[in-house]
Order: C-alpha cells, then sequence, then structure tokens
C-alpha cells in the first residue's frame, strides 16, 4: 500500500468525547504518525464542580466553570501527550486562531511534534441566561437563541468573551476543514437512537453530542463544495451501552490508562502546566473502568462488507460514500488489476454505509440512507435507491423510499432509521430491510412489474443497526440481524415468499458491528460475526438438514472492531473460508486457505496501512480472489491473488 499523508480531524463535543468513544481509532492514528488535530467545540463546564459525580460532599461545593473547562482541558491535553509522547507533562504551545471574523479559537500544538493539534472553542454548555436559565448549544443549531457566548478559561489567549452565531460556527469549522485539508473526519451520531427499554421517548445520548455533529456535517457540506471529499465517520457515544461491547480486554485496559490521565489519577500535586489548581477531570472519580463509556469504539452507521462486486462488462466495481455522497471506483478491464475513480456523484449528504445488491454480473442496484436539512433547520432521514446503468458506468437518480415512520408526526422517529440492508433475489425482485424506530425490522420489496410494496414490519425487537442479507442459490433471500444477546434470522420458504422469522438459531452475543453471511454450498449459510467482549471471529455454519449448531466455532482473528468479510473457499470448511477484517492496529487481517486441503484452521496475517470502514472481497473476471479497503488517506487499496487458485498468495498493495 502506498504510502500517502493522512490527515485525521475529531470534532467533538467535550473534552472526553474522542477518549471515550472514538479510541483505539485515535491511538492508531496517533501511533501511524498521521496530521492529528481535534476541535473541541463546548467548554465542558457542565455543573462547574470538578469533584467525583459519586462523593457526596459535592453537593456543597461551589461551581466554577472556568475553573472546571481549565482542568478538563488540561486533563486531554495530558493524555495526548501521554498517547504520543509517553510523558503527559509534555509541554504545548498555547495561541490564538481567528477562525472566521468575530470568531477566535485556541489552538494547542504539541511541543515538538506540529502534527498533533488541539482546538478549543469554548462555546458554553449551557451560558448564562434572563432570570438565570441557561441558554443551551442546540438552542443555537435550533434558531430559537441568536448568539451563544463562550466562556475563556484561565490564561486563555482568547481572554473575551464572544457571543457567537449559528452561521460562525459552520463558517468556523469549514474553515479549519479548509486550512487542515483532512482526508478522514471523524465526529459524533447525529441522529442518536432512543432508549427501547423506555415506554416513553428518551434519548440514550448528550444533546451536546448530537448538536455538534450537526455543525460538523454542515460544514463538510459546504468543504466539499470545493472538491474535497474526506471519509467521514460518526461514532456512538452513550447507546454503546444497549449492544455487545466490542474492544478486548487488551483494548479496554489501554483506553483506560489514558482516561485515567484524563482524570488525573497519575497527575502531580501541582498541575506542570500551570493553569489550573487540580490537572484532570474529577469528576470521573479513581476507577475508569466504571463507566461502559470504556467497552466499545463503535459507529452510527454499521459498515458492510458487501461493496466489492463483479459488475456488468465483467469488471469489479467498488462502491462507498465520501462526503455524504456516492462514491464508485471501476476497473479499467476485466481482471485488469487497474481502476479509475473515485467518481464522486450526486447532491445531498448520504449516511457513510451503502447496501450493494443485483444480479450475478449485472448492474448494481443501492440502497442508502439519506440525510436532509429541511426548512426550520428540521432533519428527515428517508432511505433511497438508484440503479447502475447497464453499461456499469453511470447511475440513475436517487429515487426516495421514504422510511418506515415517515407518517409518524414526530420527526424523532424518523431519524432513527438505520442502515439499509437489500438484496435481490432470482427473479429479480428487490427487498430492502431496515431497523425501524421499534427497533424491530421493516420491509419494502419491488416486484417484477417494478412496482413497491408498502414498508411493512417483519418482526423483531431490540435489534442492532448491522443487518445482512444473503441470496440463496435457490433464488430466495435471507436476513440475518445481531440483536443484544443472539442473531435474528429471516428467511424465504420459496422464491417470492413472504419473511418467516426463524427461531432455531442460537447465537452467543455478538458484539456490536456488523455481521456476514455466506452460502456456503449445498443451500446450507454460514454465519461470521465477532463475539462481544473477547473479538474473537466466530463461524455458525447451517447443518445439512436446515438445523443449526448449539454453539459457533471459534476462528480467531487479530482484535480490532467491525464487520468481518467472507468468501467461501471450494471444498473448504467454516475455518478455511477467505476472511478479513481490520485488526487492533487498525490494518488488513486476512486469512487465506492453506495449499494442503488436511490442514484446517484460519491463518491470520497483517499487512498495509490504517483503514475506515469495513473490507470487502470479491472474484475477479478470472477467479482470482480481490480484497479492497477505504484507507484513512481517503483512497480505495486492493490486493489481488496472484493466481485463481484457492491457495494462491495475494499480491501487493495497490491504490
Amino acid at each position: 500500500m502506498t504510502a500517502t499523508a493522512r490527515s485525521v480531524l475529531h470534532i467533538i463535543a467535550h473534552q472526553d468525547d474522542d477518549l471515550y468513544f472514538m479510541n483505539p481509532d485515535l491511538i492508531r492514528s496517533l501511533r501511524d504518525g498521521d496530521q492529528v488535530t481535534t476541535v473541541v467545540v463546548t467548554a465542558g463546564e457542565g455543573d462547574g464542580v470538578n469533584a467525583d459525580t459519586g462523593d457526596p460532599g459535592r453537593a456543597g461545593e461551589t461551581p466554577d466553570y472556568a475553573g472546571y473547562s481549565t482542568e478538563r482541558g488540561c486533563g486531554l491535553r495530558s493524555a495526548y501527550a501521554r498517547m504520543v509522547t509517553g510523558d503527559r507533562d509534555h509541554p504545548w504551545r498555547r495561541e490564538a486562531v481567528d477562525l472566521v471574523p468575530g470568531f477566535a479559537a485556541e489552538r494547542f500544538v504539541l511541543t515538538g511534534h506540529d502534527d498533533v493539534c488541539l482546538y478549543f472553542l469554548q462555546l458554553h454548555m449551557g451560558a448564562p441566561g434572563p432570570r438565570g436559565v441557561r441558554t443551551r448549544l442546540h438552542q443555537l443549531w435550533g434558531g430559537t437563541i441568536h448568539t451563544q457566548a463562550t466562556l475563556p478559561v484561565h490564561g486563555c489567549t482568547v481572554g473575551e468573551v464572544q457571543h457567537v452565531t449559528r452561521e460562525q460556527v459552520i463558517t468556523g469549522l469549514a474553515a479549519l476543514l479548509a486550512h487542515i485539508r483532512p482526508t478522514s473526519v471523524r465526529t459524533m451520531d447525529p441522529d442518536p437512537e432512543h432508549d427501547g427499554g423506555k415506554t416513553d421517548f428518551v434519548c440514550s445520548d448528550h444533546v451536546d453530542h448530537t448538536v455538534t455533529a450537526e455543525f460538523a456535517l454542515a460544514a463538510l457540506a459546504r468543504y466539499r463544495e470545493a472538491g474535497h471529499n474526506p471519509v467521514v465517520e460518526c461514532y456512538r457515544a452513550y447507546a454503546n451501552r444497549f449492544w455487545g461491547y466490542n474492544l478486548d480486554s487488551s483494548a479496554v485496559t489501554e483506553k483506560a490508562e489514558y482516561l485515567a490521565t484524563y482524570a488525573g489519577l497519575d497527575a502531580p500535586a501541582t498541575c506542570a502546566h500551570g493553569t489550573c489548581r487540580t490537572c484532570g477531570d474529577r469528576q470521573l472519580g479513581s476507577n475508569p473502568y466504571r463507566s461502559t463509556h470504556m467497552l466499545s469504539c463503535a459507529y452510527r452507521y454499521s459498515p458492510t462488507t458487501d461493496w466489492l462486486r463483479l459488475g456488468p462488462g465483467g469488471r469489479l466495481n467498488a462502491f462507498g460514500v465520501l462526503a455524504g455522497r456516492l462514491a464508485f471506483w471501476t476497473e479499467t478491464a476485466p481482471a485488469s488489476g487497474e481502476w479509475k475513480g473515485p467518481y464522486v456523484l450526486g447532491d445531498g449528504w448520504l449516511a457513510s454505509t451503502l447496501a450493494v445488491a443485483g444480479l450475478p454480473g449485472g448492474p448494481a442496484e443501492l440502497v442508502g440512507l439519506r440525510r436532509q436539512v429541511v426548512a426550520g433547520g428540521t432533519v428527515t432521514a428517508d432511505v433511497v435507491h438508484t440503479v447502475q446503468d447497464a453499461d456499469g458506468n453511470g447511475f440513475s437518480g436517487w429515487h426516495s423510499l421514504e422510511n418506515p415512520d415517515w407518517s409518524q408526526a414526530d420527526g424523532r422517529r424518523q431519524r432513527e432509521v438505520g442502515v439499509p440492508s437489500a438484496a435481490v433475489d432470482g427473479a429479480g425482485r428487490l427487498h430492502v430491510f431496515v431497523r425501524d424506530f421499534d427497533q424491530g425490522i421493516s420491509h419494502r420489496g419491488r416486484d417484477t412489474d417494478g412496482n413497491w410494496t408498502p414498508w411493512t414490519g417483519i418482526g423483531g425487537n431490540l435489534v442492532q443497526d448491522a443487518g445482512t442479507t444473503l441470496t440463496t442459490s435457490r433464488g430466495t433471500v435471507e436476513l440475518y440481524v445481531p440483536g443484544k444477546n443472539s442473531v435474528w434470522r429471516w428467511h424465504q420458504a420459496e422464491p417470492g415468499g413472504s419473511f418467516l422469522l426463524d427461531d432455531t438459531l442460537r447465537t452467543g452475543r455478538p458484539a456490536t458491528g456488523g455481521i456476514t453471511a455466506v452460502d456456503s454450498g449445498d443451500e446450507r449459510t454460514c454465519l461470521y460475526f465477532r463475539e462481544a467482549g473477547t473479538q474473537q471471529v466466530m463461524a455458525y455454519r447451517q447443518h445439512a438438514d436446515g438445523r443449526w449448531p448449539g454453539s459457533g466455532a471459534g476462528v480467531g482473528g487479530h482484535g480490532g472492531t467491525g464487520a468481518v468479510a467472507a468468501l467461501w473457499a471450494p471444498e473448504r470448511g467454516a475455518r478455511e473460508a477467505f476472511l478479513a477484517h481490520r485488526g487492533s492496529s487498525g490494518r488488513l487481517v486476512v486469512s487465506l486457505p492453506d495449499r494442503d486441503k488436511d490442514h484446517s484452521g484460519a491463518h491470520w496475517h497483517e499487512s498495509g496501512e490504517a483503514f475506515a470502514y469495513a473490507p470487502a472481497m470479491a472474484y475477479d473476471a478470472q477467479g482470482a480472489l480481490v480484497v479492497a479497503v477505504v484507507g484513512v488517506d481517503g483512497r480505495m487499496h486492493v490486493r489481488r491473488q496472484l493466481s485463481p487458485s484457492v491457495s494462491s498468495p495475494l499480491g501487493p498493495w495497490l491504490c
């Protein structure tokens, strides 16, 4: 994989959001020597009391909002310094930076490491308002207040209070994007799910996380107008607690170490930076492990592994989303190993995960999730569909399929629609599935005459936003969706039939982040997913009589997060399939079948540079395996088998 400049920008709400929700991805970027910039939008002053939230004596403390914000910022700089240099007290250069007229931020550059920067915008979480009512940042986004005040910290190089408009926040972030030129942007969840265990609507997340993501996406929409198309990833926050944790013990331990530094547990008695009484956020207490935020690092739009496929003319096609628009790569000729693209197409803002379907060798049918800000700042989300041209070179426009909760008066229901899964059956019918507001599965289909059925619930409850589909050799469609404790399965008894819930499949608890189903021959499906807590890759292969095993087969892996790409190898078993996933270092880990058929088991090998989303695999026109990833550099990178033989090694990385 050719080394290129990688620049990663994090846009977060509070001083600990990246440490809790974006690690270990953050650590990987720092260790890889990427240019890393983090923008903290709010002052994070909370209730102004820097004491353990479990301490009953904190109720008697006098709030010091500027003091607490100062100490949280100091803790974040200490954590970054330790992640990069090993020394929490490594010095920083501090300076004021004008983002746009009337709006300045404070920038910290790690001494001797100019590619590591922190920006603090210091917008009040809750600014003092009339009659003692604190105005909130979400009101600025929604337009119910015209400006929000900033909160300067102790020793701040931007010492005056600024009254910042919504437009200044957006243009300020867009100016930072233009200055930094990131190849990858990480931000928060713009549309978090509600707490499915409550009868009333209770949002699972902090409103500042949501609003920060709203501002970030608005800035990105402007930034891309200049032709920039970075990778964009949105991270779940508090909703991680609902699903199987997706970090192994070593990743959690490392994460805890840096959170302990942020909390000031390893701080000297006197702050080395000389700006605060106590370096660190003492609200976390003395045990970083007490928060479930520690245990996952997951995306709002769970990446899939079906985005590489053999298309018209025998050319491989790859599909993704860059800066909210469809991105398309294609081989120049069948099995040529040469690619052109990405062609970045369309308007509007698409979520980062597409469902890719189609008849074998035919045009792709793409289904995405489109997010729109309409009059008055209201957000809508609809499922959209487009079809590749017959020659494989273009696309029809996006057609809205609305969403299962489109008719609901409460717009919050619409915004929770999940990323779609899709499949084309043997007769050419298209089936689209999404998680709906009630956290079950809804289906909409297009028949052989091109007519669409309405959205219909097919069951399920408390399912994850991470389904996958499979078209069987009989032409029927199956859907697999991880839930809280097991995997759900829907299937058709006959082509074109209704979807039936299979209550015989019982698996171990799947980690949040995706599942893959492959046809393993003889009308048997094999599932691959990560086991919650350990991140071991598990395989569940259906028996010949249609029953499922009582337990899965562990096939190892190299830690990491996200869905596992899989292709079945002829005359081999579940442990000898072609497998690929993102390992604990953020790099690609691949297992290829052994030359010796009797040598059972996975054989994992790591290569390349860090990548985003999840990998994909497909056979080219000659039958050779091709593995593809989208790098943190925003480019597609591929490896191809040297020959179509099952045991052939992979060739070098190309991009």
